[in-house]
């Protein structure tokens, strides 16, 4: 249920990152930083952590600007797919 909990923010923020854009931003920063923090991490706490941080970084969203929302859904996505694997690798089966 975490792991449905996890995708669901993830969906969320991906989708707050593309309907409130406006500048290079701390949005972009932001989105860019949870990738390489997501994806470093091993286990779900580091995730849980990395997926936190995120949220209080990606306040400011309307920060961002239009032409940035490819790259902001690219890092989004990117970090999205690292989550739902280690989500994932601790569900028996899933791996």
């Amino acid at each position: 249920m975490k792991t449905i909990k996890i995708a669901f923010a993830l969906c969320f923020g991906s989708f707050m990152l593309l309907t409130t854009a406006c500048g290079k931003s701390k949005a972009l920063m932001a989105a860019e930083e949870y990738e390489k923090s997501a994806c470093a991490c091993k286990d779900l706490a580091c995730v849980t952590e990395s997926t936190k941080k995120f949220g209080e970084n990606a306040k400011d969203m309307s920060s961002a600007s239009s032409g940035e929302a490819e790259a902001i859904t690219k890092a989004s996505t990117n970090a999205s797919a690292c989550v739902t694997k280690i989500s994932m690798a601790g569900i028996p089966g899933m791996k």
